[in-house]
């Protein structure tokens, strides 16, 4: 009996999005409320992307090594030391992400750990300066491209908890490809 009564709400719900055309009100007034409320986090995404900007080249100088910026500047493979520097570096982005979020981060596994999304965008970041290394390690002159940047990595994360992600952008494909890569070493 609950089943059917599930399936008559469901079966409203397509009713009222068949139902649904460009010029209904309600949609409109609930379309521009999405929009409005994420134009008002522009300022909030702009700034996070300016202090990532920031530390960027901070990063990249105290965790590698000249000859290992060669190294991720080749495609060479990665030394374990670099592999280890990596995921240490997820590792304390993570931890500070969920003490600021008040989320439980102490005594946590590792397979535990690695399907939390904050640990997944910590080593997204790391993966991001990869990235940016391999290119070339240009400082970030326009931070709508970079906040641009960071939404892309939000929409990588996701993605990493599926079976692939459908883009044309390369930067975005590169940082999936590897999270999911570097998620399955840190599950084994």
């Amino acid at each position: 009996m609950q089943f059917k009564g599930t399936a008559d709400r469901i079966r409203e719900m397509a009713a009222i999005f068949r139902s649904a055309t460009v010029d209904d009100a309600v949609i409109l007034r609930q379309l521009h409320g999405h929009w409005n409320f994420a134009n008002s986090l522009l300022p909030v995404l702009i700034e996070g992307a300016v202090e990532i900007a920031a530390s960027l080249p901070e990063m990249e100088e105290q965790m590698f090594t000249k000859a290992e910026v060669r190294i991720i500047r080749t495609s060479s493979r990665y030394s374990a030391a670099m592999m280890e520097t990596i995921y240490g570096a997820a590792v304390q982005i993570w931890e500070t992400l969920a003490q600021a979020y008040r989320l439980p981060w102490q005594n946590l596994g590792d397979g535990r750990v690695a399907q939390t999304y904050l640990f997944r965008y910590a080593l997204g970041l790391v993966i991001h300066l990869l990235f940016r290394i391999r290119s070339g390690s240009q400082p970030v002159k326009r931070m709508d491209r970079m906040s641009n940047d960071m939404i892309d990595l939000s929409f990588c994360v996701y993605a990493s908890y599926f079976d692939g992600f459908m883009t044309a952008d390369e930067k975005a494909r590169w940082i999936h490809a590897n999270l999911v890569a570097a998620l399955e070493a840190v599950s084994r």
